[in-house]
């Protein structure tokens, strides 16, 4: 009976979560899927560095620069490809956060003497969750490609691709890390003052 009770708990936050900021899985998902991708992308182009795949179909195939020259890629170019890889990174991060219970009060409510012990381990629990979400989803993503399963070793150009791969998962972590660490610390600082504290607000 206790197992099953815990699988039902388990359960309940992802079919039914407990949401004490509304506003906060929008701010969320706008940071992972558009500001975090978009700062990667001009990080990589500022250090001239080897452009992700997701992006491979908006650059310049004949120089391999990240933003192509106008006659062979519009404006907006870059725009569909982040929205799509950026969508995927904020799947891995909601489900970090419903699997963690960080949209919860507790997770980033500081007032009352809290401290910021508990959203920091909210933080590196949501993190470990879609870090792993990420890498699996990047194995499935080399399996359909491949058509099979592949390791270093085989041939110079899947070594390449694997360590293109590794590279890229990196990246990512390092950007949607930085980016959700910073605003959610800044969110729990908020509710120091009575303006920013969670709605069920309890000293």
């Amino acid at each position: 009976d206790d197992e099953l009770l815990e699988e039902n708990s388990i359960l309940d936050r992802f079919v039914s979560p407990k949401i004490d900021d509304a506003g906060l899985p929008i701010a969320d998902s706008l940071l992972s899927q558009i500001v975090a991708p978009t700062m990667q992308i001009t990080y990589l182009s500022i250090v001239h560095a080897p452009i992700p795949s997701w992006l491979y179909s908006t650059t310049s195939a004949s120089n391999g620069m990240l933003f192509a020259s106008s006659s062979s890629a519009g404006s907006g170019s870059l725009i569909v490809p982040t929205l799509i890889h950026g969508a995927g990174l904020t799947l891995c991060w909601v489900l970090g956060c419903l699997a963690s219970k960080n949209y919860e009060s507790d997770a980033f409510n500081i007032s009352g003497g809290r401290g910021y012990t508990t959203v920091i381990k909210r933080l590196v629990q949501s993190g470990s969750f879609a870090v792993g979400l990420l890498i699996l989803s990047t194995q499935f993503d080399l399996l359909l490609e491949y058509g099979r399963y592949v390791q270093p070793g085989e041939s110079d150009e899947i070594d390449l691709r694997l360590l293109n791969a590794i590279v890229e998962v990196a990246n990512d972590i390092v950007f949607e890390a930085g980016v959700l660490s910073l605003w959610r610390i800044y969110r729990a600082s908020l509710t120091g003052s009575a303006d920013g504290r969670p709605p069920n607000y309890k000293p």
